[in-house]
């Protein structure tokens, strides 16, 4: 009994730790605002469901594309069509880093995901964080995508 209301003291204290330290992100129109402070601009283009990243200077720092298809692997009563929805990253850096991830939402939640993983610090992307982030995440959607339906047939 004792384990049980310690933990929940430490879950408690964990959890009021955390909202404490969360940073208050805002986006009106498209210049996106930590704690008041402008950090950077996410900006609707053209280009159907794509964001592209800017910072104060309006230099381009990455765009996210949005991508779509369908697996039959993926129909539920939900999702009868099996549609899977994705990001295709492309960073603006030297070595022209990419990767995917599944689309988090509306500008608001791409834009927090952008925050919470450092991948702009002072209006320049950090290299590092853009590093790490491509290597966590890598190209695992247009890896599906290419196998999507397809039935591979192994003869011994």
């Amino acid at each position: 009994m004792k384990t049980i209301v310690a933990t929940t003291i430490l879950l408690l204290f964990f959890t009021f730790n955390l909202f404490s330290q969360e940073q208050k992100v805002t986006v009106k129109k498209d210049l996106v605002s930590v704690d008041g402070s402008a950090v950077f601009k996410l900006v609707s283009t053209n280009y159907p469901d794509a964001y592209t990243l800017y910072n104060l200077n309006n230099e381009k720092l990455a765009i996210f594309n949005a991508q779509f298809y369908s697996d039959s692997k993926q129909i539920t009563p939900g999702n009868p069509q099996g549609r899977i929805g994705y990001f295709d990253i492309t960073f603006f850096n030297a070595d022209m880093d990419k990767c995917e991830i599944r689309i988090v939402g509306a500008k608001k939640q791409l834009a927090q995901l952008i925050i919470s993983e450092n991948l702009v610090k002072e209006g320049k992307l950090d290299e590092t964080a853009v590093k790490q982030f491509c290597r966590i995440h890598g190209m695992k959607f247009s890896e599906d995508r290419k196998n999507s339906g397809t039935t591979i047939i192994i003869n011994h």
